[in-house]
């Protein structure tokens, strides 16, 4: 999934990204388990990058979250549609350096264990 935010973020960095780009870019993000591990991850992004906020009822199902944020996108203005590219840049770069910080420490975990399994 890595390889997938930071594409991305390249993505997002387009001056002139249609809008079914940020449409799937929003879509796989969204269906991405290893992004938001429970639906309830989700509502704080939708919040941050959309000002929108889902009964519970919507919250419940992904393919629901999906269609609603896609039909939002697809009928924001120009200036909407910046903002969100923008809060939506923000966040997958967010979210990149936070996979970088987890990442890491498993592999330097993974090395000291080894350095101790080792010694044994």
């Amino acid at each position: 999934m890595y390889r997938n935010l930071v594409l991305f973020r390249n993505e997002l960095k387009n001056n002139k990204m249609p809008k079914y780009k940020m449409e799937g870019i929003v879509s796989e993000m969204l269906i991405s388990r290893d992004i938001f591990k429970k639906n309830s991850e989700i509502k704080n992004f939708l919040n941050y990058v959309f000002d929108l906020d889902y009964k519970d009822y919507v919250m419940k199902s992904r393919t629901l979250i999906v269609a609603r944020t896609v039909k939002t996108i697809h009928n924001s203005e120009e200036t909407e549609y910046n903002l969100y590219k923008k809060k939506l840049m923000v966040f997958t770069s967010k979210a990149i350096e936070d996979w970088k910080d987890r990442e890491g420490s498993k592999e330097n975990r993974n090395e000291f264990n080894g350095w101790i399994n080792n010694r044994k």
